[in-house]
């Protein structure tokens, strides 16, 4: 009959304590993530930038422009009689006075269609024929227009002059309507408005009118051109290299990953501090072509001095970044 007891090698018994200890199972490794087909390192970027680049235009297309109307003067009174008779010879024109502390500037930024400036003047006397069913309205006019530094004009035809008796005092009031992109280039532009009634001393008042860029849309453009510039240069110069082929990892994947993240969202902040310090903050930006190449290496400059930033504190040892 046999023995169901084991047998050590030496013929006798085993015992239980010469057992061989049991082999426990090797760790499994992690995973090793597939790596992205060859077709999407190549096209990805090229089509990420495209994208990137069609957002603002398609915005700004789709988006269409405001409708313009034409300049009108709430408020203004009927002038019943087109022209008051005239004065005896001993007449004297009642004198104007400005009144202190308005702003003689008509500031448009970025806004489109027409905007109106107010002037009050204060009457010392009494300005004849005013009253009902007469002549409220007193002649005015910008007859050297409204003229830039270099000579250029705004179009005379979107520019409109009125003033009238209201209340004891004359109010003058310059409308401009500024129809599109194309009605005049930014800048600042000077002019004088007058006041010439024969019934009142004649007065003039210079007035400056202010134009920004208005497509706010184009010059967001300039930030992604930056911000894709410097992507790209920062990637050259920074990208850590592959732990098993020593060669730098390709742009997408620099892209997506935490320190990449990281360095273009602080790339991306400062450039747009620069964006709203120079465009948005400005009355006249956009009056002359070197102000746009300015704009796009200031925010270069400071998408790698925020991108830079960060790489800087990895290397420094205060973040482990790369994953």
């Amino acid at each position: 009959m046999a023995s169901d007891s084991a047998v050590n090698p030496t013929g006798g018994p085993a015992k239980p304590g010469n057992q061989p200890p049991r082999q426990s199972p090797a760790p499994a490794s992690p995973p090793t993530p597939a790596p992205r087909p060859r077709i999407l390192r190549r096209i990805g970027p090229p089509l990420a930038a495209l994208a990137a680049l069609l957002v603002f235009p398609v915005w700004y297309l789709a988006s269409g422009s405001p409708h313009s109307t034409p300049c009108t003067f709430p408020g203004i009174p009927q002038q019943v009689v087109t022209s008051p008779p005239a004065e005896p010879a001993s007449f004297k024109p009642v004198k104007l006075v400005l009144i202190s502390g308005q702003a003689t500037t008509l500031a448009f930024n970025r806004d489109l269609g027409p905007k109106t400036l107010t002037l009050q003047y204060g009457v010392n006397g009494i300005i004849p024929f005013t009253g009902s069913n007469q002549s409220p309205q007193l002649a005015a006019n910008d007859l050297l227009g409204f003229i830039r530094d270099d000579q250029e004009a705004l179009p005379g035809k979107q520019v409109a002059v009125e003033a009238w008796v209201q209340n004891g005092r004359v109010l003058l009031k310059i409308c401009i309507d500024r129809t599109g992109a194309g009605f005049a280039a930014p800048g600042s532009y000077q002019g004088t408005v007058s006041i010439v009634d024969p019934r009142v001393s004649p007065v003039s008042i210079p007035v400056t009118v202010t134009l920004d860029w208005p497509i706010w849309q184009w010059v967001m453009e300039l930030l992604v051109v930056a911000a894709l510039a410097g992507t790209w240069y920062v990637w050259v110069l920074q990208a850590p290299k592959n732990a098993t082929s020593g060669a730098p990892v390709s742009l997408l994947d620099f892209c997506s990953n935490k320190l990449g993240i990281l360095s273009i969202g602080a790339g991306i902040v400062a450039a747009f501090g620069v964006y709203n310090a120079t465009y948005l903050n400005s009355v006249t930006w956009g009056s002359s072509s070197g102000q746009i190449f300015a704009l796009l290496g200031a925010m270069f400059s400071a998408f790698l001095a925020g991108a830079t930033a960060v790489h800087v504190s990895s290397k420094a040892g205060q973040a482990q970044l790369w994953t």
